[in-house]
């Protein structure tokens, strides 16, 4: 059975990541983690949300505008990701939460469940008939509405073209399966030489184990939110990535614990990985961490049954204490509709959630994030939307399946033990 060590702290990556305990993000994109400064605005609605300096300077802009054309002052109170939850639940507790909350999709449901979160459909003003379908699930629970999404994301396979023109290897440009991503990956190792590999080690990522089964023709959970996913799909997984390690097509363990949570030290950001997965955010990331030229593509897929979806990095909800609910639902229409609050916020939370809003910023964004929002356009003709929020337990599997992936690749448990303890674990939440 496995049982922490005292080696190097697991951490999420960048783009889907949150500390043990509290929430994460399907995507959610944990952008930001450094202190937030406040901008302007002292005035009775109150709105929160994580970020770092990029994230603030962008959403307090957007304020900046609702104020300009509303009259109405907005009190800013950002917060970086790390404590970002924890001043939350904090406030909430106390009767004391803001008016406006960013919210992570696998948080919604404990939330909304505690009667913490407005039902927006109670509000007649709200308009979201802009934001994709694929999206407008991540804030509902029942048939009520919880949040509108702020941005999305969706998961890519990010290539670093001169190791992969030094491998001599090609993607293939239909669907392909994660057996032939596996022969790409041995035999880029195999031309790259020493210290550098043709995939980053994905084992540990829920995210991509998702994909997988949803590849296999299943939803991950079932509509009550038990596993669909079976002991036997995950040994296989396991299985998958140890293989991988054995060949030396993926990092030894060293390697991808010594990097994790620091996507500027992975293997891909220090160009020693032809191949790694990524959310859009991380794609972006890599590009200014990077020398060579990146391309971001679909991960390995089956059109019978695509298992890519439309990720909410980040929602936006009315906390139920709030004494102006039909502000605060004007605000995020603003957020989401408006011209003015389109541009100010571009891409720092994310993609926009509406193809209007991706089609206001094309042509005027850098390369990287074009490429990004491109995809974004790529996956939304190649993807089926999840059956349902994630449930209770989400994200302590997601950080499980990381550290027990770990704990096999450095010979800590065997994939068997492995297996066990995450369906215990997770049948604890059923």
């Amino acid at each position: 059975m496995f049982t922490p060590t005292t080696r190097i702290p697991r951490r999420p990556l960048l783009a889907g990541a949150m500390l043990a305990g509290t929430a994460l993000s399907l995507g959610a994109c944990a952008v930001g983690t450094e202190s937030g400064s406040g901008g302007g605005g002292s005035g009775g609605t109150r709105a929160a949300w994580w970020g770092g300096d990029s994230e603030n300077g962008a959403v307090n802009a957007a304020l900046d505008a609702f104020t300009e054309e509303t009259g109405t002052e907005v009190a800013r109170e950002p917060q970086a990701w790390d404590g970002y939850w924890d001043r939350l639940a904090t406030q909430t507790a106390g009767g004391n939460a803001p008016d406006l909350i960013m919210q992570a999709g696998s948080m919604i449901p404990d939330y909304a469940g505690r009667g913490t979160l407005l039902d927006l459909n109670t509000q007649d003003t709200l308009d979201v008939a802009a934001v994709d379908e694929g999206l407008t699930e991540f804030g509902q629970v029942e048939d009520e509405l919880f949040g509108v999404v702020a941005a999305s994301n969706a998961m890519g396979l990010v290539l670093n073209q001169d190791l992969i023109g030094e491998s001599g290897v090609t993607l293939p440009t239909g669907e392909y399966a994660w057996e032939e991503l596996a022969e790409l990956a041995a035999s880029a190792s195999q031309s790259l030489g020493e210290d550098a590999w043709g995939l980053q080690d994905g084992g540990g990522d829920l995210i991509l184990f998702i994909l997988k089964v949803r590849d296999d023709g299943r939803q991950f959970y079932a509509d009550d939110g038990t596993l669909n996913a079976t002991a036997e799909d995950l040994t296989a997984w396991l299985e998958y990535w140890e293989e991988l390690r054995s060949n030396g097509s993926v990092p030894p363990a060293d390697v991808t614990a010594e990097a994790q949570g620091e996507i500027a030290a992975n293997p891909m950001a220090t160009g020693r990985a032809a191949m790694c997965f990524g959310w859009t955010q991380d794609f972006i990331s890599y590009t200014r961490l990077v020398d060579s030229p990146l391309t971001l593509h679909l991960p390995p897929y089956v059109e019978a049954s695509p298992s890519l979806w439309m990720n909410a990095a980040s929602l936006w909800s009315v906390s139920s204490t709030t004494a102006d609910a039909a502000t605060a639902t004007e605000i995020v229409n603003f957020m989401i509709n408006s011209e003015a609050a389109i541009s100010a916020l571009g891409v720092s939370l994310g993609m926009p959630p509406s193809q209007a809003a991706r089609d206001q910023l094309s042509g005027s964004l850098d390369e990287a994030a074009q490429a990004a929002m491109d995809f974004m356009d790529v996956v939304a003709e190649t993807s089926t939307p999840l059956n349902r929020l994630w449930p209770a337990g989400f994200a302590e599997l997601r950080t499980l399946l990381g550290d027990l992936n770990e704990a096999v690749a450095f010979g800590d448990t065997a994939i068997e033990d492995a297996v066990e303890q995450f369906f215990t674990t997770a049948d604890g939440f059923a």
